[in-house]
């Protein structure tokens, strides 16, 4: 009997403090360009290149502009290798907001440089190893994009294009760009602490919270 009255005590007055589980992230990208002799982006070579964060590798996916009622219409990544010593920086845009609509699966024929997009056209720009164009003319094909629920990030992106810097007969730098973030919980020992002022007992507990069912260990 004062056992048990004991132990109810214990829950009465006893203070719990759980520790909260963390969140990590990895971004993946593949940029493939096959550049003719005389592409100034390319300077006529052949890249197929990944960027992992895993490796330390820089990706930064950016929604760059959205339409009024929020939906994503023009996206940007900067790409960076820190795991090679060999410069292969990028900075990748696609956009429709020129054209007044989201940027969604499907082919655009006739993109200008983004950002710069006039009234009508989507918008494209593929800068490499620190070459860029003041003028684009291309086109390209979206095969898949995807966004978190509240359209505020990129999940996956996936596109074929084809770019000509300053000219419409300059020769021509194809490619494909490819895009996808994982977010997992991590699952870490959550700890509770709990505290009996009356008899001055202090017992701690540990909680690992993972698939199935949860597990407790008391030390005291």
């Amino acid at each position: 009997m004062l056992r048990s009255q004991f132990v109810s005590l214990m829950v009465l007055t006893g203070l719990i403090v759980p520790c909260t589980a963390t969140v990590a992230r990895a971004d993946f990208a593949r940029l493939m360009l096959d550049s003719e002799p005389g592409d100034y982006i390319g300077s006529g070579n052949t890249f197929d290149i990944t960027y992992d964060t895993n490796l330390g590798d820089s990706i930064s996916a950016e929604i760059r502009r959205s339409l009024s009622d929020g939906s994503p219409a023009e996206l940007l990544w900067v790409l960076d290798r820190s795991s090679t010593p060999e410069n292969e920086f990028a900075l990748v845009f696609f956009g429709t907001d020129a054209l007044g609509i989201p940027i969604q699966p499907g082919f655009y024929p006739e993109a200008r440089r983004a950002d710069f997009a006039p009234p009508g056209f989507a918008g494209l720009d593929i800068s490499f190893q620190n070459r860029g164009s003041n003028q684009v003319f291309g086109s390209f094909t979206i095969n898949e994009v995807t966004f978190t629920p509240d359209r505020s990030q990129i999940l996956t992106f996936d596109a074929e294009f084809l770019q000509r810097s300053e000219s419409p007969t300059a020769p021509a730098l194809r490619g494909r760009f490819q895009f996808n973030t994982q977010t997992a919980a991590v699952s870490e020992p959550s700890s509770a602490l709990v505290v009996v002022s009356a008899g001055c007992l202090i017992l701690y507990g540990r909680i690992r919270r993972g698939r199935g069912a949860s597990t407790t260990s008391r030390e005291g």
